[in-house]
């Protein structure tokens, strides 16, 4: 149908043109039978395509549906292969201190040191991002605006239906919060001290967002150094989301902690934009109700490896 109306247009066009002239040569005969057959073209390719528009009209249609579903078929795939976009980093098996020795500056009475052995496991390499919490879910909560920067506003409640969704439709990989004692370990990367890469409470800039230089807002998220297992912002930008109930510490040495069988509020760990640089110890331990939700917390994800 469109093709017939364009060659109607075209028609009646150069019918036009070759009658105007014809006015200026009335002896020309054959302009004049010129601009007559282009005039009868015109009305048979109008005619065509008065008849054969319904069905070439639903060709065309089909077409432009076609092309739209393509394109949402697209987006929806995007939205359906976030896990490539979610990078991970392996965290091997091993052995470490969980808690903080009561000399260290800022220790709290809930961090009693104790052995703890964990199986290997992966940690996303950043926090989840907006970009990436709104591909799942489809809105963005937080306060903060921006597709690198972390989500927050994000209750524990909240967290668990976009994991939910993110296994649903990336299946067999079983994304999940890391448990309170795998967020430590992989913070820890090996380290003993206050932070991941020691005591030096100077250097603590260079691989974190905190209060002395995240200027009162989030920032996007890997912009820090890594920790030497490749983590980025395990001290800074957002709290972060655990799996486990708050809970003390056991007083022996445990293997793949769990947490506390049952309580009132959720884990949470590491430091935040507008923390002092004692709250970003690797040790430092917190808990919320689990539908609270604060411009300051948000989470990453874990995944047990086979």
């Amino acid at each position: 149908m469109r093709t017939m109306s364009v060659l109607a247009l075209i028609c009646l066009f150069i019918g036009c043109f070759f009658y105007y002239i014809y006015t200026l040569d009335i002896t020309n005969v054959g302009l004049m039978k010129a601009a007559g057959v282009l005039s009868f073209l015109t009305l048979l390719f109008l005619c065509i395509g008065g008849i054969v528009g319904p069905t070439s009209g639903s060709y065309w249609n089909s077409s432009s549906d076609q092309t739209a579903a393509s394109l949402n078929s697209d987006q929806t795939a995007a939205s359906l292969n976030i896990a490539c976009i979610l990078e991970f980093a392996p965290i091997p098996a091993g052995q470490f201190l969980m808690g903080s020795p009561l000399e260290e500056g800022g220790h709290e009475n809930g961090e009693v040191q104790h052995a703890v052995e964990l199986s290997a496991f992966a940690m996303m390499t950043t926090q989840v991002t907006q970009a990436q919490w709104e591909a799942v879910m489809g809105t963005n909560p937080s306060r903060f605006k921006g597709a690198d920067r972390p989500v927050e506003q994000v209750s524990w409640g909240d967290v668990q239906v976009f994991i939910q969704k993110l296994n649903e439709q990336d299946p067999g990989k079983g994304y999940r919060l890391p448990t309170e004692a795998e967020w430590e370990y992989a913070c820890r990367a090996g380290s003993t001290g206050k932070w991941c890469f020691g005591d030096d409470e100077a250097r603590l800039g260079d691989y974190a967002w905190i209060d002395a230089n995240a200027m009162g807002t989030t920032h996007p998220v890997g912009q820090k150094k890594a920790n030497a297992w490749g983590l980025h912002d395990m001290h800074g930008n957002v709290r972060e989301w655990c799996q486990d109930w708050y809970g003390d510490y056991p007083g022996g040495s445990v293997t793949n902690p769990t947490g506390a069988s049952s309580g009132s509020s959720r884990v949470y760990r590491g430091g935040g934009w507008n923390y002092a640089a004692g709250g970003c110890r690797s040790a430092i331990r917190s808990s919320y109700d689990p539908s609270y939700r604060h411009f300051n917390l948000g989470f990453r994800l874990a995944r047990t490896l086979p």
